[in-house]
């Protein structure tokens, strides 16, 4: 009974040393380990990250000038052309054989007018023909004075004839006085008729010498229309030479900038319209950035920001630029997934020095290669930030967002205001101090209140140790 007693006893002292020790246990316990970081103020940036590639302001595009025959192009992708380097040549034999005609046709018509334009001959018939007219006026002037005088002795024959015939008929005169008195007066009737004659012939070739000018004149005013319609065929025989000039100085397609040959279109010879691309030509230097960012994040970007690029394609380097243009109207894009997206187009401009760094390491960037950038749009240089990780939602539902600091080992879960955020930190505005220890990505079921064991800092980052 006595040992029954003490089994007992001993029983009961082990049970209370089994309870006690549990209760120490539980009470003694560390919680679950959790990554934890100790905020401190530091700079944060805001920015938008997004895929890019290398572009260039302008790209050159030669291409044919007319229809006509090119001549194998053997200038290879990636040559360095100087501005008006002949790049590209057509066949110019037809081209020739034109420009040899229309330089005739120029030729002859000039000729033509140079014939026309001599009137030396038409000058000098006129002048002869004012002599003519001066002198048939002075014969007219002698023959009116020949038929006066003829009618005068007309008329003295006639009355002497009728005074002889009187005598006569008295017989005072004999009649051989008589009768030589009326051939006198019918010899005087044949002067005045002969002196009328030749008044009659010479006013004849004296208006036939006053036509004389007026034929010549009408003669220069056809030789003058003659001119000016040759002056048209010249006009236009003189455009058909310029065009021909042109289109042989334009058979060799020059680059109107220096650049790298970026695409070679053609190479055989072969028959071509008009606009058939030949060439693309860019100029390396002045290589830039383009993004196409979503229109939510494009609306908190400015010209001026300051931009970093990185990627593959740099291999370790990250280049500086900044925001050189946003577009101002936005496109839909289709992404890998199918889903339709309103973008706007960034352009970024390297700035001075970048690509002379890419040149120094050995990296030689083309056009169309792929980039990333990351445009930073704002920044605040003494902020309390915490990862992005470390949020979680209010408990009371509301869309506010919380976060757990870690006071005397226990997780306390605290309201907070966020501020300035980038894709893997924000700032908090209020519900934190400087040295406060935050849990980052809090496990499932955590409560607040509940123990937890920060087992590692987070990695270095912006205001966070």
């Amino acid at each position: 009974m006595k040992h029954r007693k003490i089994r007992i006893a001993i029983g009961l002292a082990i049970a209370v040393l089994l309870i006690g020790g549990y209760g120490a246990y539980a009470i003694l316990k560390p919680g679950p380990q959790v990554n934890a970081v100790k905020v401190s103020p530091g700079k944060i940036q805001s920015y938008v990250e997004e895929r890019a590639r290398t572009t260039l302001p302008t790209t050159r595009r030669l291409s044919m000038p007319y229809d006509g025959r090119i001549a194998p192009i053997t200038i290879e992708p990636g040559t360095q052309v100087t501005a008006g380097q002949v790049v590209a040549q057509l066949i110019t034999d037809d081209l020739k054989s034109e420009l040899s005609i229309a330089e005739a046709e120029v030729a002859r018509i000039n000729a033509q007018l140079a014939v026309l334009g001599d009137n030396s001959l038409e000058q000098t018939a006129l002048q002869e023909m004012q002599g003519w007219i001066e002198t048939m006026g002075k014969v007219k002037l002698g023959s009116q004075a020949m038929i006066s005088a003829n009618q005068a002795r007309a008329e003295f024959s006639n009355w002497w004839v009728e005074a002889e015939e009187k005598l006569k008929d008295q017989g005072a005169v004999a009649e051989e006085k008589y009768r030589r008195a009326r051939t006198e007066s019918a010899e005087a009737a044949v002067d005045l008729a002969v002196a009328q004659f030749d008044d009659q012939a010479i006013a004849l070739i004296a208006t036939i010498f006053e036509l004389g000018p007026k034929y010549i004149h009408e003669y220069l005013n056809l030789k003058t229309l003659r001119a000016a319609a040759l002056e048209q065929e010249r006009a236009a025989a003189e455009a058909r030479l310029a065009e021909a000039q042109r289109r042989l100085a334009r058979a060799e397609i020059k680059a109107p900038i220096a650049g790298v040959i970026l695409q070679r279109h053609v190479e055989s010879e072969r028959v071509l319209p008009a606009d058939s691309l030949l060439l693309t030509l860019g100029d390396p230097s002045k290589l830039q950035i383009s993004a196409d960012l979503l229109t939510d994040d494009a609306g908190r970007v400015k010209v001026g920001d300051k931009v970093e690029i990185y990627g593959p394609v740099f291999g370790d380097l990250s280049l500086r630029g900044q925001v050189h243009r946003v577009d101002p109207e936005g496109f839909t894009k289709v992404s890998s997934l199918g889903v339709e997206q309103q973008r706007v187009r960034v352009i970024v401009r390297l700035d001075e020095g970048e690509l002379a760094r890419l040149a120094a390491a050995g990296l030689e960037i083309g056009i169309e290669f792929r980039a990333h950038v990351r445009i930073f749009t704002d920044q605040v240089s003494d902020a309390l930030a915490v990862p992005r990780l470390a949020l979680v939602r209010a408990d009371h539902g509301n869309g506010d967002w919380a976060l757990y600091r870690i006071l005397d080992g226990r997780a306390q879960l605290t309201p907070v205001e966020l501020g300035l955020g980038n894709p893997e930190q924000v700032q908090i505005r209020q519900g934190l101090k400087s040295g406060d220890l935050v849990l980052i990505s809090p496990p499932e079921g955590l409560k607040s209140g509940d123990k937890v064991t920060a087992v590692k800092p987070a990695e270095e980052g912006i205001g966070v140790e």
